[in-house]
């Protein structure tokens, strides 16, 4: 995986690189996509390195561990994309706006070291090249790396069965947005007049923005409240779940739920103080059957007070 993560890095700045020499807008901001999946497949692997750290469970220093930079690290690639696809939808709109006047140079002002593009479509046989690199390694890192199924299934908030790799490719809305547009960038690439100044650059330049608006908003304002301590809807009732079951047990006069959390895509924490009345029976029962609910009730971590009357 750490292979392909590093030449699907590679093939994304090649693109990239495809795009100032050819002076597309379009294929530089389809080129932020790419690299995108590339670092979403690194970032998948951070998990199981994590593990070999001392740091990876609570300790004095991180609170809950290594196990949020994962997270932090998501957040990230999905905010760079978020604003690459603001930016790209602005130049793409002023490309338009513009069309037909000679103070037109929107590469220039896409990126620094782009030469002016006036829609042209120069190199064409390069640009098909690394479009055709970017889906085949898209869809095997989704294939053979199930790319992206965390993050759709945290932003989904429901598990993803998927029975053969093919369908991480197709139903999962990252990899399968990812791989429209790239399909797009070739339609593009073929039809665009290779002498003359064409819509069809800057319309795609639109379209693979909202394509990047697409694929980064729901994950910026999911991962978000994760990193805020935020709780999902789903958390939020198998805490309440749990806090009425704890309170029907014999010898609880009262069970209120002080917080519930996530801490990273899939985990979550809860903080429960549990009153309890002094006759009312073997505290250790009672604390192994409080244990025993909160474990049924999909939380990873808990914190339990238990308090006499």
């Amino acid at each position: 995986q750490l292979y392909t993560s590093v030449a699907h890095l590679g093939i994304g700045v090649g693109v990239w690189a495809t795009g100032i020499y050819t002076g597309s807008l379009a294929l530089m901001s389809y080129s932020f996509i790419v690299l995108f999946d590339a670092w979403s497949l690194f970032i998948g692997m951070m998990p199981t390195v994590l593990e070999y750290s001392h740091n990876d469970s609570s300790s004095g220093e991180y609170t809950f561990g290594l196990r949020i930079l994962p997270t932090l690290l998501e957040f990230a690639n999905s905010i760079t994309l978020l604003y690459r696809g603001v930016q790209a939808l602005k130049e793409g709109i002023e490309h338009i706006a513009t069309s037909g006047h000679h103070s037109h140079s929107s590469a220039i002002e896409f990126e620094t070291y782009a030469h002016a593009s006036q829609g042209h479509n120069q190199s064409a046989a390069l640009s098909l090249l690394c479009v055709a690199l970017a889906l085949a390694i898209t869809g095997y890192s989704a294939a053979r790396f199930s790319n992206h199924h965390a993050l759709w299934e945290a932003c989904s908030q429901r598990r993803q069965n998927i029975g053969t790799q093919l369908q991480n490719v197709v139903l999962n809305p990252f990899n399968a947005s990812s791989l429209f547009a790239g399909m797009w960038m070739v339609v593009m690439v073929v039809m665009a007049p290779p002498k003359e100044e064409s819509a069809i650059e800057p319309m795609s330049c639109i379209l693979v923005a909202a394509v990047m608006a697409y694929t980064s908003f729901p994950t910026c304002v999911h991962l978000g409240k994760v990193l805020l301590h935020g709780a999902t809807s789903a958390s939020q009732e198998n805490a309440k779940a749990a806090v009425w079951q704890i309170a029907r047990l014999p010898g609880v006069v009262d069970c209120s739920k002080l917080h519930a959390w996530s801490t990273t895509h899939d985990k979550h924490a809860m903080a429960l103080r549990v009153m309890v009345s002094p006759g009312g029976g073997d505290g250790a029962a009672l604390h192994r059957q409080i244990l025993s609910i909160l474990g049924s009730s999909g939380m990873s971590d808990w914190t339990v007070e238990l308090r006499a009357i």
